[in-house]
């Protein structure tokens, strides 16, 4: 991406960097529901063909690879046990074709070790635990089909540097933009 982004000028320039915001918005908070909901293809449809997610402990190459995250047997055993992956709003920043990203995430799981109220909350289901929150870097590109992930990265905050970097990052962007 380029060292400054400049800012738009003319009222065509506002509303394309607004439509490419409010894409990128949807682009991000489509990948909760396709994890959580096991669709393998839609979730590796939201990165280009050769995206990749580094998600810390595993890095993923390509479609296949992302799809395979979500039928593999930790993801699938999230799902069946209940969780939620949430993605705060995000800060973005757009120049041309390319944008990047950055927000906190959250996987959220349900307790089933948790006996309040009997083991289970008023009006049904188990209470939820906050399992993991990371910082996240997201890259995008537009081709022809649109916005895409090219690249993730998230890191958990747990008083390294990794995810503090990941915020730093993306306000020095900010800041330039």
């Amino acid at each position: 991406m380029a060292a400054a982004v400049s800012k738009p000028r003319t009222v065509e320039e506002r509303l394309q960097l607004l439509e490419d915001q409010l894409a990128i918005y949807q682009l991000m908070m489509t990948y909760g529901p396709c994890v959580d909901s096991g669709s393998a293809d839609q979730t590796a449809e939201l990165w280009t063909a050769e995206g990749e997610y580094d998600a810390g402990t595993q890095v993923m190459r390509g479609r296949d690879e992302i799809g395979a995250m979500v039928v593999g047997a930790q993801h699938q055993s999230f799902v069946h046990n209940g969780c939620a992956h949430l993605i705060s709003p995000p800060v973005v920043t757009v120049d041309g074709d390319d944008a990047v990203a950055t927000c906190y995430s959250q996987l959220m799981l349900q307790d089933n070790d948790d006996d309040r109220i009997g083991g289970v909350w008023p009006g049904g289901g188990r209470p939820y635990r906050v399992q993991r929150i990371t910082a996240n870097r997201w890259e995008f590109e537009r081709g022809d089909d649109g916005w895409k992930v090219r690249n993730r990265v998230n890191r958990p905050l747990d008083g390294t540097d990794d995810g503090r970097q990941i915020f730093r990052q993306a306000l020095a962007g900010h800041q330039r933009g």
